[in-house]
């Protein structure tokens, strides 16, 4: 077996780096959706992350009403007997293209109503999306879209952790609530998988289980998670030794699709059970796990051992059951 080797200030602050970067790449994720169908002529839904955030400020209203204001200027560009699809940017550009015919059907009381929606805008602000789809958006001129949005708004429920979806019929004035759902669950999850890795030039095995609590935070999977690592190497005589790691950890998720999860996670081990030269006494880990696709998992790893004398990293590739 190689000697184990210590690593200077320089090399573990290099190391560390290194799994810290990943960290810094989660990005935001548009949780929650309210939708508002005014005088069942057009659709209105605003995506955010947070829907509280829509009871800050005024921000979506004044959007509706520039871009109900902009709707005068651009008529003549907008066709009577064609799809549009106009998309505006807070501060940017206006453009107007051809859209994708589309048939919307209202489910109200449990029967349906086909709307005959056809045109869409996209309005981008910077903590929002506005989404519009009618029959003809050269006729929105005539609809308070902003003060319907004001009162579905005004009427929103006490936010929960889970990312939800809320529809309004907005009529004569009036706001009606149609449905009330959260998109994701919180789950408790049982893994359990087996990887090969490098430690010290040596190639091991091992086996893992674990628990986690999947939370889902505005449709980002995360929560923490309990595992154990038991890695089997052999020594110079051949004999098998097992050496078993605690772990808790942490992960989320970096990706914006629902349907494609890129799970991160950080974690910190400890050697609970001892055998063989591979690790020495009071060992600890600082482990970082990234799967980038399902029931994989891909973990850099700063081992420290004999007491805080000495550190070295390694590499473990593993497969979920």
């Amino acid at each position: 077996m190689s000697v184990i080797n210590r690593i200077t200030m320089k090399q573990l602050c290099l190391i560390l780096t290194i799994i810290a970067i990943p960290i810094l790449s989660h990005g935001q994720f548009i949780g929650d959706t309210v939708i508002v169908y005014v005088d069942n002529r057009a659709e209105i839904k605003a995506a955010v992350a947070d829907y509280e955030d829509l009871k800050k400020t005024d921000s979506v209203q004044i959007a509706l009403t520039n871009f109900k204001n902009l709707i005068f200027e651009i008529k003549d560009q907008l066709s009577s007997d064609q799809s549009d699809l106009v998309k505006y940017s807070i501060g940017g550009n206006l453009t107007v293209e051809p859209g994708d015919p589309k048939i919307i059907y209202l489910n109200n009381a449990g029967k349906l109503s086909n709307t005959g929606f056809r045109d869409q805008a996209i309005i981008s602000g910077e903590k929002y999306k506005i989404f519009i789809t009618t029959s003809d958006l050269s006729k929105l001129t005539d609809l308070d879209l902003a003060n319907c949005i004001k009162n579905a708004i005004a009427k929103l429920p006490e936010q929960t952790h889970w990312p939800r979806s809320i529809s309004y019929e907005c009529k004569d004035d009036k706001i009606t609530e149609l449905e009330n759902k959260n998109n994701q669950v919180d789950l408790l999850e049982l893994q359990i998988g087996a990887g090969a890795g490098l430690i010290q030039s040596n190639w091991v095995a091992d086996i893992s289980f674990g628990i986690g609590l999947g939370l889902n935070k505005k449709g980002v999977p995360r929560g923490p998670y309990i595992s154990s690592n038991m890695i089997f190497d052999f020594d110079a005589e051949n004999n098998m030794n097992i050496n078993t790691f605690l772990n808790i950890g942490y992960a989320w998720s970096t990706s914006q699709k629902e349907k494609e999860p890129n799970m991160l996670g950080v974690e910190m081990g400890y050697l609970i059970s001892k055998q063989g030269d591979l690790f020495g006494d009071n060992t600890f880990k600082i482990g970082l796990n990234w799967s980038p696709a399902k029931h994989i998992t891909v973990t850099p790893a700063l081992y420290v051992t004999d007491n805080f004398e000495q550190a070295f990293p390694g590499v473990r590739i593993g497969f979920g059951f």
